[in-house]
């Protein structure tokens, strides 16, 4: 029997116009007033996505969030936050040496905004796609100790080649993959959605085959494939329904919705 469902953001929990659909959180209510409990599970900042639930609609519905991949863990109800596997400054600062030359932006991402060296476009169009304040600033001095993650910003037509240099280049201190057209994302190895899902169960008192997964692409895959149900949308990347036990509707067609009505209530 289903007890959490744990779902990713964009491009799953709210569709391409970057809004929950009435029938969704109509679902989600719905499965909240059977004993369900609800996760929100994202690459950004449990800080960066808190503001944002009441503009979804969805205040009173969320109980966890879990954010930056899976390094951050926060239980609304007892107030409760969890951190865990961040990777180390010189790690980060020595990804940077190497990437940023390549015309990959780095950024320092925390409670108060988006931060990169360079601004341009794509950076706006990322900021202004997940409501997030950017500003300019020196992301390596700001980068200080330990963090969840490196994000880099990249125009859309080169995500291949950071993909491809990525695979020529591996290193056992991090793993790396693109979380959006526009952001390829480098974290510790021993890190993914399904850690946090998997702190969740262990707060809730419950087994991972109880958990239905929701998400659309490459950051998604560790969540749907340790979940006991993992669902892709159909808009998702094909790496993400290879592993995926279901392919459900698109995000644009209430593919959340659909399915929870369908299978779940």
């Amino acid at each position: 029997m289903i007890k959490l469902i744990a779902s990713d953001i964009d491009g799953t929990l709210i569709n391409s116009k970057s809004e929950c659909t009435d029938r969704t959180i109509t679902a989600l209510q719905a499965a909240k007033a059977k004993g369900i409990k609800f996760a929100i599970c994202s690459g950004r900042p449990v800080s960066g996505i808190k503001p944002l639930i009441k503009g979804w609609k969805l205040d009173g519905i969320v109980d966890y969030i879990v954010g930056m991949n899976g390094g951050e863990v926060w239980n609304i109800k007892e107030d409760k936050f969890v951190s865990c596997y961040p990777l180390d400054e010189a790690t980060i600062k020595e990804l940077m040496d190497e990437y940023e030359p390549m015309g990959y932006i780095p950024t320092y991402y925390d409670e108060t905004g988006l931060y990169c060296q360079t601004i341009t476009q794509d950076v706006i169009n990322v900021a202004t796609r997940t409501a997030t304040p950017y500003f300019q600033g020196d992301v390596r001095a700001l980068t200080k100790g330990p963090q969840p993650k490196l994000m880099f910003i990249l125009p859309p037509e080169k995500m291949a080649d950071i993909e491809a240099y990525y695979q020529d280049h591996k290193d056992p201190r991090y793993v790396a993959f693109k979380t959006a057209k526009d952001l390829f994302e480098f974290s510790n190895p021993l890190l993914a959605k399904d850690i946090g899902v998997k702190i969740i169960c262990t707060q809730m008192g419950i087994d991972m085959s109880e958990v239905l997964a929701f998400g659309d692409t490459t950051n998604d895959i560790e969540m749907l494939k340790a979940a006991g149900i993992g669902v892709c949308m159909a808009n998702g990347s094909q790496d993400a329904k290879d592993v995926a036990d279901v392919i459900g509707d698109s995000c644009d067609d209430d593919g959340i919705a659909n399915y929870l009505y369908k299978n779940i209530l």
